[in-house]
């Protein structure tokens, strides 16, 4: 049996309950290396409770909390990537896990041969699809919006920088090595694609032959993740449906944007949003849910979508994003057409919410039938390919 490396592992901010995060832990709670973790911010509060019973070291000073939420200040994070070092000449091997940004460290911190990365997505904000429905729907005012475009054209030039210093580069899913591709990332570099960690056997002792009417979306609390749509959409959808109900669960990634979603839901009676639950509570919700919900606009991966239909529950979910190629023709996958525009969208996921009640008969038929999501073992495929290389 191969002897356990020691491995400094790198992500930049883990301060909420999100698919990135869950990565980290996996590492650190399974692998048969010993990982330390090293991050700009660490928001123990508003992230998964294991957390705390490992080392985690901070680099960036305690401001970094704000500038972690938001996108267009998380670029102040390049100076810091500048000085602070690593003691990496301790560890076998350097890891970086990074949705963008986080490559930014590579400029101090190279081990020549054994820095790879773990590539949630290259930066979303940068990739062409995405830095027009920003510009549509979020960073749409004199001066935000050109100080946004500014920012990712400056962005671009430092990232292919840093993405030099990769040796080899692991992939979350085929959507985010395509982005690589699109901006020129990843030319005669070491690939691979590995699926994040999935828990698909979480829900079987949980299954809930009488489901009630309500409908859920667990997913952390900002733009890209389109509650506000949701929420238009069911004003819409309960006026011909009242008996349903909607849960939404997540931890605010954005308070403005919760602020939001919180005035526009107050006179909605059916929607329940619920930014702390524990891990028994969010069992509960989703094995008594009719169906789950799922929006984020071009979804890196997606974590919740596999989980809900592991519960063998219908998954009311857009048509674009990493997990559609894991997912494929599930009989309970139920798609909403992806609009690039706001009111567009909250016209065809209304519609969708109408036509899943109309169709529940037919999903009700596949309820308890479950097919099997083939993916691989996150943490063995990882360890395997660490040893490889």
């Amino acid at each position: 049996m191969k002897k356990s490396k020691k491995i400094a592992l790198f992500h930049p901010w883990i301060k909420s309950k999100g698919g990135a995060e869950r990565v980290v832990l996996e590492l650190l709670e399974k692998s048969k290396h010993n990982f330390d973790v090293y991050t700009w911010v660490y928001d123990a509060e508003n992230t998964f409770d294991e957390f705390k019973k490992y080392k985690i070291n901070i680099l960036a000073p305690k401001v970094g909390k704000k500038l972690a939420r938001s996108h267009i200040l998380r670029g102040l994070f390049f100076p810091i990537s500048l000085f602070k070092k690593i003691p990496l000449e301790k560890y076998d091997a350097f890891l970086i896990s990074t949705s963008g940004v986080g490559e930014f460290i590579a400029f101090r911190n190279y081990k020549k041969g054994k820095t790879f990365s773990y590539v949630h997505t290259p930066l979303r904000e940068a990739t062409e699809k995405i830095v027009k429905w920003n510009v549509e729907n979020r960073h749409n005012k004199f001066p935000k919006k050109q100080i946004y475009l500014l920012a990712v054209k400056i962005y671009r030039i430092l990232e292919k920088r840093a993405w030099k210093k990769m040796d080899l580069i692991i992939f979350n899913s085929e959507l985010s090595r395509s982005r690589a591709e699109e901006r020129g990332l990843i030319k005669n570099k070491k690939i691979e694609i590995i699926h994040p960690p999935v828990d698909l056997k979480k829900f079987k002792k949980m299954k809930n032959k009488n489901p009630s009417r309500s409908f859920v979306y667990i997913s952390r609390l900002n733009p890209p993740k389109r509650q506000d749509i949701l929420i238009e959409a069911w004003k819409i959808f309960i006026k011909k449906h009242p008996k349903y109900t909607l849960n939404i669960i997540g931890v605010p990634d954005n308070k403005k944007y919760y602020e939001k979603l919180k005035m526009i839901s107050k006179n909605e009676k059916s929607i329940k949003i619920m930014i702390k639950s524990s891990d028994a509570q969010f069992k509960k919700t989703i094995s008594s849910a009719l169906a789950g919900i799922f929006l984020g606009y071009q979804e890196d991966f997606g974590i919740v979508p596999l989980e809900i239909l592991s519960a063998e529950k219908p998954l009311l979910a857009v048509d674009e994003g990493g997990y559609v190629k894991v997912v494929k023709n599930h009989p309970l996958f139920h798609r909403i057409k992806e609009k690039h525009s706001q009111k567009e969208m909250i016209k065809e996921v209304s519609k969708e919410l109408i036509n899943f009640i109309e169709k529940k008969k037919t999903f009700e038929k596949n309820f308890g039938k479950s097919e099997k999501i083939k993916i691989k073992n996150f943490v063995k495929e990882i360890d395997k390919t660490l040893e490889k290389n």
